[in-house]
């Protein structure tokens, strides 16, 4: 993992624990951003809902006419085996002003009380199958530099969608944090335990 892909979940990290404090039991609308590097990078969020819930809504509004790449979003349902997709979609602009052509939303009229995921890539990384554990398209492959890249959707009359800004709202929910990518938890621990050893010997 890159330096910037550690310092971005680093960020993510402390902005979720600022926010723990005013989360409460209520729905509530939540918004957050950060920076994609590689076409392989794949964001992701937990929310969860308290009672069944009517109108939940995930969008972005990041591609910014093709400033940004161009977003696939996908939402998850916890199982007791582990995540089932229940929906992705690569395009929907209806969902939230500022949103572009290329921007991507989803709707539920209505979410059981729960625990979901959302997963938000650069299409088109989409999911492999019906669940997390199938992986996604790009699994495995070289990681490209976003501004390096030629998305597949690039469309000339436009930017060319060398950005790697994103940003991920979520209309609806109880709570909402994102999900560090199992390495860079590994990387916090190893940092984690560096710095005691090295205070101990201090």
């Amino acid at each position: 993992m890159s330096i910037a892909s550690f310092s971005k979940v680093l960020s993510l990290a402390a902005f979720a624990l600022s926010g723990l404090s005013a989360l409460g039991a209520q729905a509530a609308d939540f918004n957050f951003t950060g920076q994609a590097v590689f076409n392989t990078d794949r964001i992701q969020l937990s929310f969860s809902l308290d009672a069944d819930s009517t109108g939940v809504k995930v969008w972005t509004d990041s591609w910014r006419s093709g400033l940004n790449f161009d977003p696939v979003v996908a939402v998850w349902g916890k199982t007791l085996s582990g995540y089932v997709l229940l929906s992705e979609v690569d395009d929907d602009d209806t969902l939230g002003s500022g949103q572009g052509s290329f921007d991507a939303g989803l709707k539920f009229d209505t979410l059981a009380a729960g625990h979901y995921l959302v997963t938000l890539a650069a299409s088109p990384n989409y999911a492999n199958g019906t669940t997390l554990t199938a992986g996604f398209a790009f699994d495995g492959q070289t990681p490209v530099a976003l501004a390096d890249w030629t998305q597949p959707s690039n469309n000339p009359n436009t930017n060319d969608q060398k950005g790697g800004y994103w940003s991920l709202h979520l209309s609806g929910v109880t709570q909402a944090a994102p999900v560090p990518e199992p390495s860079s938890w590994a990387l916090l621990v190893t940092g984690l335990a560096v710095a005691a050893l090295r205070r101990r010997r201090a």
